[in-house]
């Protein structure tokens, strides 16, 4: 399997990630729930995914791979990166319901961003 089939596999796992963890989101605050340990411990796998997706696409222009890739693409991966982090600042660390809409909603659009970053990948590889 080569880095770019790596690079793109990670990046559908991103994209399923954070629509998952956004989904949890959505049901907790639903039910009622608060923000805990285990969901916020989670959340902190999203950004770290992102850094290591960031780490093999610097590895794939060092070696060329990224010439045709559009300037969004590598805006779309910045706000995978930054988002959540954005949110903990934002709510000051807060662990009420509203903040646990607030991470729900952010990780949905998150997993926007990364299905679209995906697609401007592929459009540079003529996909």
């Amino acid at each position: 399997m080569g880095l770019i089939q790596i690079h793109a596999n990670l990046a559908t796992a991103v994209i399923l990630f954070n629509a998952i963890l956004g989904l949890w989101g959505m049901i907790k605050f639903f039910r009622g729930d608060s923000l805990d340990g285990n969901y916020l411990g989670a959340i902190v796998l999203s950004p770290i995914l992102g850094l290591v997706q960031m780490a093999i696409g610097l590895v794939l222009i060092s070696m060329g791979l990224g010439v045709n890739v559009r300037v969004v693409h590598y805006l779309y991966g910045a706000l995978v990166i930054i988002s959540a982090p954005a949110v903990f600042a934002f709510t000051r660390g807060r662990d009420d319901r509203g903040a646990v809409l607030l991470y729900a909603a952010v990780l949905l659009l998150t997993s926007a961003f990364g299905l679209r970053a995906q697609m401007t990948g592929y459009e540079a590889l003529g996909f």
